[in-house]
């Protein structure tokens, strides 16, 4: 990707914004411009003038001039006959959205939609393989509307049928519980293992902080695109120290979370979870349940555990132990 940058940076000097006035920034093969339309027209003919001779052929069918809906006559006309389609609406766009914020919510709403029955699938699965589904769901799943947090502000109530898919229907399914996943209990499981918790955080709660964190790491680039200064370098020292005080104020407010949490359990969960936080406690939860390394927990030791950890009642105990007193998942 570094070469075809230096090579598109040829085509970049011809359409400058010195010579444009179309701000503009290239992610490898996608190139996008910003500015007054007929500006944009003219930028879009010396595009089409000087990419094919270095290797850069613009598709019209492909390019996308987004409008304020006041101005959609006028971009209409300037691009009657570039092939280029004129949207009022909106569009896609490296994996987030521009547009109004009705497009948005609409383009917000479909990511949620097919996630929730993504979320279905992996509940049914959960129900038999609970160690493989609750690692796919950390590994991977949960990790598939990240972006979309991170870059497209204000959609917190948007991911909230989300979050009542992950609460409702893929924990219980995890965790083979009856009792409704109450809210200490569901902001327990949102911690990491290291703290007692799964893990398995809330879409909804997390996406204004995650939006504001990724605004403010890529604050000098941004700068650096509005301003146009293609001489100037991020500095990347500066970007890793900002990173490891967002880690760090993250983590913090977790212990923070963990000891109010502390206030409301019960006496028992509260001693569990202590000893959840031992060194390797939480092993066998988060090592990849690999049965050839023999690091893949059955079905009825994952769901066992787990209940043991919170004190939750284990199915399938005596009515009395050997001892004589009433067993529970707490008894010695």
């Amino acid at each position: 990707m570094a070469m075809y940058a230096i090579g598109l940076s040829v085509l970049q000097e011809e359409i400058s914004y010195e010579n444009t006035q179309v701000k503009q920034v290239a992610y490898a093969d996608d190139l996008t411009g910003a500015g007054k339309i007929s500006e944009l027209r003219k930028w879009w003919d010396l595009v089409k003038k000087n990419g094919p001779t270095i290797g850069y052929t613009p598709n019209a069918t492909k390019s996308i001039l987004i409008v304020k809906p006041e101005h959609y006559e006028i971009g209409m006309r300037l691009f009657r006959d570039s092939g280029v389609t004129v949207t009022k609406d909106g569009q896609r766009h490296l994996g987030a959205v521009i547009g109004t914020p009705e497009f948005k919510q609409k383009y917000v709403e479909e990511k949620v939609s097919e996630w929730v029955k993504e979320v279905g699938v992996l509940s049914d699965i959960a129900k038999t393989e609970p160690h493989a589904a609750y690692s796919v769901f950390t590994h991977g799943l949960q990790h598939r509307w990240s972006f979309v947090k991170r870059t497209i502000p204000g959609i917190s109530r948007l991911l909230r049928p989300l979050e009542e898919s992950i609460r409702k229907t893929f924990l219980p399914a995890l965790l083979k519980t009856n009792f409704i996943i109450g809210n200490y209990v569901r902001e327990l499981l949102s911690l990491p293992p290291r703290l007692g918790g799964m893990g398995i955080t809330s879409p909804e709660e997390m996406a204004e902080e995650e939006n504001r964190d990724s605004i403010h790491l890529i604050r000098s680039l941004t700068e650096r695109i509005i301003a146009q200064d293609a001489k100037g370098e991020t500095d990347q020292n500066a970007v890793l120290g900002l990173k490891k005080t967002m880690s760090r104020n993250r983590q913090n407010a977790q212990v923070e979370r963990l000891e109010r949490l502390k206030d409301v359990m019960p006496i028992e969960t509260v001693k569990k979870i202590s000893h959840s936080q031992e060194t390797g406690a939480s092993n066998w939860l988060t090592c990849l349940p690999i049965r050839a390394k023999a690091s893949a927990s059955t079905n009825k030791n994952s769901y066992d555990c787990r209940c043991s950890e919170y004190g939750w009642p284990v199915e399938g105990l005596p009515k009395t132990c050997v001892c004589g007193d009433q067993h529970n998942s707490t008894i010695q």
